[in-house]
């Protein structure tokens, strides 16, 4: 006969080969480890009465089959077996214990103690108390305190449902972690759920108040965010009794933006007083003296210096954070640059990846025109921070500014930066003005449109756009545009001019009925400006150079006296800058005896405000090599240097800022 065709069908169905031992492991495997349980327990501790089945109940593998129907060799089916689930339907007795225990239905039972092993009882109770969260008193018992103090020794107990005293901070530290998960992804509902979690669960847990805050600031709900950081100061406090500086440089910061700057400044010093190594309270001190309360540089650097002493004091490690700050107000307040690149480079010594490090250093190297170092700086940040949009928007710029910049580059960041963050309102506002620049007047409209709808409290774009109607547009357009910026920007305690927000739009509202030669509504518009802030220098100095286009000198002098007054340091650049302006309006008008006066007014007050600083300076000020101790440096740039001599300023400038001044004190006389 012939052999089976290799393609016929049964062959490629063949007989089914059986394991013999595997299906004996799996159909009575089970059974055997049972029996040989019990054998062992009987043995071991002398059980009496016989173990009894109540229940049976199919494998898995018997129910597979069953459903399927599977059979084995062609013909037989296998038997359908039980497994037995065993359970004890009395105590069982057991030598010399006098407690009942239950066989494990698995049959697998941890092996008894090695005769002779002692078990810690105080340490297993010590480990049971801090899984459970339970606190006892010195002799070991639970004290019963109605009011569930948690800063005392006593235990923690559940009274009608409700557990008293602190639970573990992994549980609140997972509620806050999804609750800043949720804030992210603009999920506040959410988000409030879990911080009232965390606070009904922690009441004493500062960042359920703080979580709860930021919900209601994005909320736009002021008073809201602020009832809750309140609570939170009210009720946690640290283990010296101190108040949480979190939560007060926070309310500080709530403050400021509302405008209440004699409020936010005593929150920032109460934070630095709870907490001196708070590095946070220390740069927003700073920032919001140097920037709104106009009080010169001095201000801001005695801050991040006594920031700098009491991290040292403390025993921790150097901030980044204040680094950059105190190279940025080096930089941008005292001109400085030499000493801003140093405290730049410990900012990265201390944190390579420091983004604000980075981004600030690229700027400066941008503004002194240092275009490979600018873009190595850009280039680092894009390494490991691929979708930060202020560095993207920042290497665009310098882009745009570069002589060898090509446009089709610029315009490609400015893209990236704007799919990395399509929000950032100053991503809009700097491509608008880049395309104005290139000459396409409809596309930047288009993106200061789109750029306020997604921003609206972003002044600065309503003031581009309604500055781009001025030039380019109707009045009419122009007025609308500053309009809707102010009721969208207005601040809820900012009066009728809307808050120092409002500010700028108010100046340039002003200086559009000015060109339209309204000067009354001029007047007006410029009045609500120093109303919205009263330090307002653009408003200033826009006010005045009407008043003087039109011949009113008297009026223009009594609108910067008022304003000089309103600085309360001499040494801030904002005054400098209204000395300044005041002094070229009398030289633009012919008036060179009042403008020297001006000048030597404005002298004399520096030096005498440089010389109240020198007797109320801190001791670590740095001193001069090669000087007495009385010798202190009190200014030192790439412009030159300034020191204190037994009471005299001394001073030595480069040869550039000397023929500067002679080429002015010239045109003076």
């Amino acid at each position: 006969s012939k052999p089976p065709s290799f393609w016929t069908f049964e062959s490629l169905f063949p007989n089914t080969v059986v394991d013999e031992e595997m299906v004996q492991r799996d159909l009575y495997g089970v059974k055997e480890q049972d029996k040989k349980t019990v054998s062992r327990l009987r043995k071991n501790y002398g059980m009496e009465t016989p173990i009894i089945v109540t229940k049976e109940v199919n494998t898995p593998m018997e129910n597979d089959n069953k459903e399927r129907g599977s059979k084995i060799d062609g013909n037989s089916t296998l038997k359908k077996e039980k497994r037995r689930n065993f359970s004890l339907t009395e105590p069982k007795k057991f030598k010399n214990v006098t407690d009942s225990v239950s066989v494990p239905d698995s049959g697998l039972r941890k092996k008894p103690p090695a005769k002779g092993g002692k078990v810690n009882k105080v340490l297993s109770r010590l480990v049971e108390d801090k899984v459970n969260g339970i606190q006892r008193t010195a002799t070991g018992t639970y004290d019963d305190n109605d009011e569930g103090d948690s800063k005392s020794d006593g235990a923690i107990q559940f009274r009608e449902g409700v557990r008293l005293g602190r639970p573990l901070k992994l549980n609140c530290d997972k509620l806050t972690y999804y609750g800043r998960k949720a804030i992210r992804k603009n999920n506040l509902s959410e988000a409030e759920n879990m911080y009232k979690r965390a606070m009904e669960m922690d009441p004493f847990d500062g960042r359920s108040y703080l979580g709860l805050s930021r919900v209601a600031q994005r909320r736009k709900d002021v008073s809201g965010a602020r009832e809750y950081l309140k609570r939170g100061i009210e009720c946690c406090f640290n283990e010296d009794g101190s108040r949480d500086p979190f939560l007060l440089q926070a309310l500080g910061v709530l403050e400021e933006r509302a405008g209440n700057l004699a409020e936010a400044e005593s929150l920032y010093i109460a934070a630095a007083k709870e907490k001196p190594s708070h590095a946070a309270a220390w740069v927003s001190l700073a920032q919001l003296r140097t920037r709104k309360l106009s009080q010169g540089v001095n201000a801001g650097r005695i801050c991040y210096q006594t920031a700098e002493l009491e991290l040292q004091r403390a025993g921790l490690p150097a901030s980044s954070y204040v680094y950059t700050a105190w190279a940025s107000l080096e930089w941008k307040k005292g001109g400085d640059v030499k000493t801003a690149r140093t405290l730049f480079q410990k900012a990265l010594g201390r944190d390579p990846n420091c983004s604000a490090a980075w981004l600030q250093l690229g700027v400066m190297e941008t503004k002194k025109r240092h275009w490979d170092r600018a873009k190595k700086c850009f280039e680092t940040v894009l390494t490991f921070d691929q979708r930060n949009s202020r560095v993207l928007q920042a290497y665009a710029i310098m882009e745009s500014q570069k002589p060898s910049g090509d446009s089709r580059t610029a315009i490609d960041l400015f893209e990236r930066a704007l799919n990395a963050n399509w929000r950032d309102g100053g991503v809009y506002q700097a491509y608008a003005l880049y395309v104005l620049k290139l000459g396409d007047i409809d596309s930047a409209r288009d993106l200061l449109r789109r750029g306020t709808h997604v921003d609206r409290k972003h002044a600065a774009l309503w003031q581009a756009w309604g500055v781009l109607e001025t030039r380019f547009g109707t009045a009419e357009q122009a007025r609308d545009v500053f309009q809707q910026g102010i009721w969208s920007c207005a601040q809820s305690n900012g009066g009728q001019s809307g808050g120092s927000h409002c500010a700028r739009l108010w100046q340039a509202w002003g200086v559009l009925e000015a060109k339209e030669g309204d000067c009354m509504a001029a007047r007006q518009s410029f009045s609500r400006a120093l109303d919205a802030d009263s330090r307002n220098i653009a408003a200033v100095t826009a006010w005045t150079t009407m008043e003087a286009n039109l011949n009113n000198i008297k009026d223009a002098r009594l609108i910067y006296n008022r304003a000089l007054k309103r600085f309360p340091s001499a040494l801030s650049d904002g005054k400098t800058a209204l000395w300044n302006a005041y002094e070229q309006m009398e030289v633009r008008m012919g008036n060179i005896e009042e403008a020297r006066q001006i000048y030597q007014m404005s002298m004399r007050e520096s030096m005498s405000a440089k010389e109240e600083y020198f007797d109320e300076a801190p001791s670590n000020i740095s001193t001069s090599k090669g000087s007495a101790s009385t010798d202190y440096v009190l200014r030192q740039s790439e412009e030159g240097y300034v020191w204190m001599n037994n009471g005299s300023i001394e001073g030595k400038l480069p040869e550039s800022q000397v023929k500067k001044m002679s080429s002015r004190n010239r045109r003076l006389n």
